[in-house]
């Protein structure tokens, strides 16, 4: 059962912090924090050996039935890591937070744990009623902490996050029963079957409603006001852990279904078109977290790519994009509520020179940028295994490098452009900004991209998650 204890153990943590809160934002984020070591151990272990653990008995209506392989336990990994120092950093944040609302961080920590319980949930349930169920529990968390701790109109993001985040949840749910209609109750990654057979209206509920969650193209349009309003702890785990339950999910279960091999070529232009939108988007923005939150649009045309070329590289790729972006985009998000501390801004023209009054926090700020453009860090791994890919897919046929390239281009300017207005050019600010438990986080968080970067962690990741896709021949 040590699956389920380590899901369980946040939740049950959260009601001790919320308790702790009352009286002290800084010793329940610890208490959150220390909740989702268990689940960062046995996810981390898995993910870094290549061991599998499963619980349940996996026949007939399992509910209790759990599964972690390198491949979905990347997934996890990403949430309890980000998920810990993200728990580290919100203390000064939420302290700073609680005063300007007058109220306390209680209801923030009573969720929180809830919040990244049900993600972890959503990842590693191979009982596809349970992933619907883990994915509520995270999605009601979330809400209670936009309502009571967001800026802006907060109600109102609120209901359009509650309306966006239903839809698609409930879009997956109406797949996965019709997929009950056949007798598969399982996630069949996660139990090593082949192929199912088509089912148009399976995948077509099953993709369009992970879409919603994943914010691509054409549906993204709630995800720019729900991260920029949303209190920026929440945002640095909404942008990266969320978003992304929708690509594992059309890993995981809808390319099982797929109704047509052609439709990958499809899904390959619209993820490249979601690519490219998300980024030039995110170029044109002048409040920072309303950039981060389009680079996630962005990002997640990477992710869906990944799968949709439909081969063990693309699998992988997906996969460690997760982690890339998860860790890139948590430090990206942790440093635009920084500057909120303690410039009490996030209009980037009123930024500039920022290197000198925190060289460590831009530094790290960088390689967060970094981890978006494949470069020197985790993320370099994935997208090279993303070119592999790509290039497998299409051979010779040069023509379509062509969009490739402008999806990388793309990333590249926006990340370079932020960094050089943000970082450098001419001193606005005097002084230096505090050292504290959030800039301590945020330097750890990037730091640890770059280590995942070197030999033996990159080799190990890379090669599990690879060796347990290209055992599933699903393609075959």
């Amino acid at each position: 059962m040590m699956i389920l204890v380590s899901l369980l153990i946040p939740m049950a943590l959260s009601l001790v912090a919320y308790i702790v809160a009352k009286k002290s934002t800084y010793l329940a984020s610890y208490i959150s924090a220390i909740a989702l070591v268990p689940l960062l151990v046995i996810s981390g272990y898995t993910t870094f050996s290549g061991v599998i653990y499963t619980e349940g008995t996996f026949q007939g209506f399992d509910i209790l039935a759990f599964k972690i392989t390198p491949f979905n336990g990347v997934f996890a990994f990403t949430v309890a890591l980000v998920g810990i120092f993200v728990a580290l950093y919100s203390a000064p944040y939420m302290e700073h937070r609680s005063h300007e609302l007058g109220r306390d961080t209680s209801i923030f920590y009573l969720t929180y744990g809830f919040f990244l319980g049900g993600l972890a949930g959503a990842f590693v349930a191979v009982n596809l009623i349970m992933i619907y169920i883990f994915i509520e529990i995270a999605l009601i968390a979330s809400l209670f902490q936009i309502l009571y701790y967001g800026y802006g109109d907060r109600v109102r993001i609120t209901i359009m996050y509650l309306i966006w985040s239903h839809v698609g949840a409930l879009l997956v749910l109406a797949g996965f029963l019709f997929l009950y209609l056949r007798g598969i109750y399982y996630v069949p990654l996660l139990v090593d079957v082949k192929h199912l057979g088509a089912d148009y209206v399976a995948f077509l509920l099953i993709l369009i409603g992970s879409l919603v969650k994943m914010a691509a193209l054409g549906v993204h349009m709630w995800l720019p006001y729900v991260h920029a309003e949303a209190p920026t702890p929440l945002s640095a785990l909404l942008s990266p852990v969320l978003v992304g339950v929708g690509g594992y999910i059309v890993a995981a279960v809808g390319m099982y279904i797929l109704p047509s091999p052609e439709l990958t070529q499809w899904l390959i232009y619209y993820a490249l078109a979601t690519a490219i939108y998300g980024g030039l988007m995110a170029f044109l923005q002048k409040d920072i977290k309303r950039l981060f939150a389009y680079s996630t649009v962005s990002q997640m045309g990477y992710l869906l790519l990944g799968v949709a070329l439909f081969n063990p590289h693309g699998y992988t790729a997906a996969a460690l994009f997760y982690l890339s972006h998860g860790l890139g985009k948590a430090v990206l998000f942790m440093t635009a509520g920084y500057f909120i501390m303690y410039l009490h801004t996030r209009d980037i023209e009123k930024m500039g020179g920022l290197y000198g009054w925190r060289p460590e926090l831009a530094g790290a700020a960088i390689v967060g940028f970094l981890n978006l453009a494949g470069i020197l860090t985790i993320g370099m791994v994935s997208e090279i295994i993303l070119t592999v890919s790509y290039a497998k897919y299409f051979s010779f046929s040069y023509a379509y490098y062509i969009p490739y390239a402008l999806m990388l281009l793309v990333t590249s300017i926006y990340a370079f452009n932020t960094i050089r207005a943000v970082f450098f050019g001419p001193h606005k600010y005097e002084g230096r900004g505090p050292v504290d438990i959030a800039l301590t986080s945020i330097v750890a968080v990037a730091l640890l991209s770059i280590l995942f970067l070197l030999p033996p962690f990159s080799n190990a990741l890379a090669d599990n998650v690879y060796n347990t896709i290209e055992v599933l021949k699903l393609w075959k």
